[in-house]
């Protein structure tokens, strides 16, 4: 018999899912954000399309000919808010770290400073990418029904609720002053029990996957601890410092939490993926092998982790590399020594919250073997 594309239980918890998400949303508009470290009042960014280049002077960069810099003049048609339909002109200087070079056509983004008395003043802001991701996530979201079927539309349902409430529910709820730790741990308990229900329903597999992510992340927790006062960081050695202190004198809260909640989150996924995996393989080996002992299961699930462990820690490693190449490439131009560079707070932190997150994964191998070991011979 073919498998319905969503099971009753899976309607049950989507419908929950959807409770969440107003409740979040009447939140939302009851808290709104009212207030920030910069004005910006009178500056807004209209989407706009370039329908002329009036006139242009670039030339080849010297060390790089295929980019340009110089100057452009073009007339811009705005798009939308109070000037849409207006069309404007607007100079547009191109260099090395602003270079957006149009023609007629482009969709761009225009930075519009208008106050009381002043004419406004136009500039481009940078080329308009919203289709283009649009595109991309439209393009992922395919992928993930033709490959994964059944199983990867409830894990896109997963995983937008999960970026739902990050973005709509903690960073909120911190702004406003709600404690950043139990609020953390709520949000990533939320993600964990709505992921692991999506894709197995309110089954053993998934009670036991859950109890083994909430567990690694927990004894994750205690390294974080430890190491964070062995290395002397927290949140004052992150880079965004010095603008969550402004934020810190507005509403109460610690730095250190929210650098333990940058570990948590970061880590999550690859917990998420880990617990599940070992606790599903351990499964069919007990439904193909019912006289399977605990022990047995355990040493099995042991065996099959060793080389999870590998790939996902090597995964979590190799992303911080991949998003820290250029930093680290502009502190070699500085001419910065080996021994300053290891210890700097750039490179401490991020080794800090890769490492503390591979440390959650290993561990979720053991705990993911003995909660499951239990629980599926118990269930005989």
């Amino acid at each position: 018999m073919k498998k319905r594309l969503l099971e009753s239980s899976d309607v049950a918890v989507i419908a929950a899912i959807v409770l969440c998400v107003a409740a979040v949303l009447w939140w939302m508009r009851s808290n709104p954000i009212d207030f920030t470290s910069l004005d910006t009042g009178g500056i807004s960014y209209p989407a706009g399309t370039v329908t002329e280049v009036i006139s242009e002077d670039l030339e080849p960069t010297p060390y790089d000919s295929s980019r340009r810099w110089g100057s452009q003049e073009l007339r811009v048609r705005i798009e939308d808010g109070e000037l849409a339909g207006q069309e404007v002109e607007i100079h547009n200087e191109v260099n090395d770290t602003h270079n957006i070079i149009c023609e007629a056509g482009t969709r761009v983004v225009v930075r519009l400073e208008s106050q009381e008395g002043l004419e406004p003043y136009f500039s481009i802001y940078n080329y308009n990418r919203g289709l283009g991701i649009l595109g991309l996530v439209l393009v992922f979201a395919a992928f993930m029904v033709a490959v994964g079927r059944t199983k990867g539309l409830r894990s896109l349902i997963g995983l937008s609720f999960a970026i739902f409430l990050i973005g709509c529910f903690m960073l909120p709820a911190f702004y406003h002053g709600y404690p950043v730790i139990p609020v953390t741990v709520g949000v990533a308990l939320a993600i964990t029990v709505s992921s692991m229900t999506l894709l197995n329903g309110w089954s053993a597999k998934t009670r036991v996957s859950i109890l083994a992510t909430i567990s690694g992340i927990l004894v994750a927790a205690v390294f974080y601890l430890a190491f964070s006062a062995i290395l002397h960081v927290g949140g004052y050695n992150m880079d965004a410092a010095e603008d969550l202190i402004f934020l810190r004198q507005r509403v109460n809260f610690q730095l250190s939490d929210i650098l333990f909640t940058c570990v948590l989150i970061s880590s999550l996924g690859a917990v998420l993926d880990m617990t599940m995996s070992v606790t599903t393989a351990l499964f069919e080996v007990k439904q193909v092998h019912p006289a399977a002992t605990a022990k047995e299961l355990f040493r099995a699930g042991m065996e099959m982790g060793q080389d999870m462990t590998g790939t996902m820690s090597t995964t979590l490693i190799l992303a911080f590399a991949g998003s820290a190449i250029t930093t680290l490439l502009s502190l070699l131009t500085y001419g910065t020594q080996v021994n300053q560079l290891l210890n700097s707070d750039y490179l401490t932190l991020e080794l800090f919250q890769s490492l503390v997150g591979s440390i959650a994964v290993v561990l979720a191998v053991p705990l993911a073997s003995a909660f499951s070991a239990r629980a599926f011979v118990s269930r005989q």
